[in-house]
């Protein structure tokens, strides 16, 4: 694939996305051929097939997509937020509404998405419980027995710290053999330290609270990145798997803004009392997700907000990537990583601008997975199903 200029690549972007959009400003809905490409393990890619489109609230703003799951009832369900800010930088503090949208084909077509009601904020940690029943984390803690047609909410408990239980990614659960929710684990942070917990009635309690990075205080190995969101899976094999958003030790990055961090992966044999130092996999690529395929092995799919390569800035390329592990956890297959959307990208104003965040994955009963991650040129939400 040839490369293009920034300038040129974000006009051809935004030629395309005004091709989309139709006269009301909502993208017309469908999915649309889209290639995905994987390193073929020799500096070269291989083109494979896959699906695309983009969704938005039908007023004007930017919307942004933050859970995905589908249920026992076949139904796929899409969280998200919107707002009225026109900046390609999301947000700028303004009010952002909690939104959902359902789709009973597995993402070939959606219901409108809709504020849902008495709900603001970025819903974080969206989990399906089995039996109708979901829950999620934004300032409160919601819940959903209707499979997710409405929704209530209870305070959201704090950490072990006393401190507020920040999050991003996405949580473990545990299920029997009927599919419903046994226990669930979510990592979480404030200023004073990054946490694991457990609940076992559905996320309304917590309990079995871990600190893997306490021994830093004292001098002593680091488990863990303080102050950090994670990801967490179970592999096949038992271990709980965690991917974690770290600092850089890239100069002179270390210093910049958070969306020069690494994602690094930690492993614990114990149900989550003890955890491995947190390994290197990807520098400038974060929000990690975590999947286990029925085949054994772990898909991670993570935000790229800058491009390095080797320990240098390679490129503009922003967009979404795959990453597989075919061992529970201890490697990454970087040769034969997945690209699932890219665009260049580069603001003048604010070269640590990434101009594209946040992502959800879920593995749908076909076997494929979708995937949904935010390029804030488009203002929407893309949505991607692909199959690795």
């Amino acid at each position: 694939m040839s490369q293009l200029s920034s300038w040129s690549a974000c006009m051809l972007l935004l030629a395309v996305t005004a091709l989309l959009v139709t006269t009301a400003g909502v993208p017309a809905q469908g999915w649309k051929e889209h290639l995905i490409k994987q390193g073929d393990g020799q500096g070269g890619w291989v083109l494979k097939p896959a699906q695309c489109q983009i969704l938005r609230f039908r007023e004007k703003g930017w919307s942004a997509g933050f859970g995905l799951a589908q249920m026992d009832n076949g139904e796929v369900m899409v969280l998200g937020v919107c707002g009225p800010g026109k900046s390609l930088w999301y947000g700028g503090g303004e009010a952002e509404q909690t939104l959902i949208a359902f789709s009973n084909d597995r993402g070939n077509t959606w219901t409108e998405l809709e504020a849902i009601p008495g709900i603001t904020g970025r819903p974080m940690m969206l989990a399906y419980l089995g039996g109708g029943d979901l829950t999620f984390l934004s300032g409160q803690r919601y819940f959903s027995s209707d499979y997710g047609r409405t929704w209530s909410g209870i305070p959201a408990q704090p950490a072990i710290n006393g401190g507020p239980f920040y999050t991003e990614g996405n949580p473990l659960v545990d299920r029997d053999e009927q599919g419903m929710a046994t226990r669930i684990a979510e990592i979480g942070y404030n200023a004073e330290a990054t946490f694991l917990r457990w609940s076992y009635d559905g996320s309304r309690t917590w309990t079995d609270d871990v600190e893997p990075d306490a021994d830093r205080r004292t001098g002593g190995p680091q488990p863990w990145c303080r102050g950090t969101e994670g990801a967490l899976v179970r592999a096949h094999n038992g271990w709980l798997v965690a991917a974690l958003r770290c600092g850089t030790l890239l100069l002179p990055f270390a210093g910049h803004d958070d969306s020069y961090r690494s994602t690094r992966v930690s492993i614990s044999r114990d149900e989550g009392q003890t955890w491995s130092p947190a390994q290197w996999v990807v520098d400038g690529r974060m929000h990690a997700n975590l999947l286990s395929m029925p085949s054994g092995d772990l898909v991670m799919t993570v935000t790229v907000r800058h491009d390095f390569q080797n320990g240098q800035l390679a490129s503009y390329r922003r967009g979404c990537e795959a990453i597989i592990s075919h061992d529970n956890g201890l490697t990454w297959d970087l040769e034969h990583k997945y690209i699932l959307d890219e665009w260049e990208f580069f603001d003048s104003n604010n070269p640590d601008n990434g101009g594209c965040g946040h992502l959800y994955s879920t593995l749908l009963d076909d076997g494929s997975i979708l995937t949904v991650h935010n390029n804030y040129l488009t203002m929407g939400m893309t949505l991607i199903r692909w199959r690795p």
